[in-house]
């Protein structure tokens, strides 16, 4: 994206777009490294059974919106 195209984005479709992302890695590095200290990913399914899932999705979504409206900021506070 160049600098002018940056100034016009609304600060909400930034900061939506780097949450998404963000959260979509965390989510991955997390599944990576709970099938490397477990040797299973058996976390997933009794997360499900016991409810748990609410509040791990509640959580990403909260730090998502907050990384994402972050970067926005600096992004096009760095790009006047």
């Amino acid at each position: 994206m160049s600098r002018r195209s940056i100034k016009k984005e609304p600060t909400w479709r930034l900061a939506l777009r780097f949450g998404i992302v963000f959260t979509i890695v965390v989510i991955i590095i997390q599944t990576i490294w709970e099938f490397f200290a477990s040797g299973n990913l058996q976390a997933i399914p009794e997360s499900f059974q016991n409810g748990q899932w609410i509040n791990y999705t509640v959580s990403k979504l909260v730090v998502g919106a907050v990384y994402g409206f972050t970067m926005a900021y600096f992004t096009k506070k760095n790009a006047k």
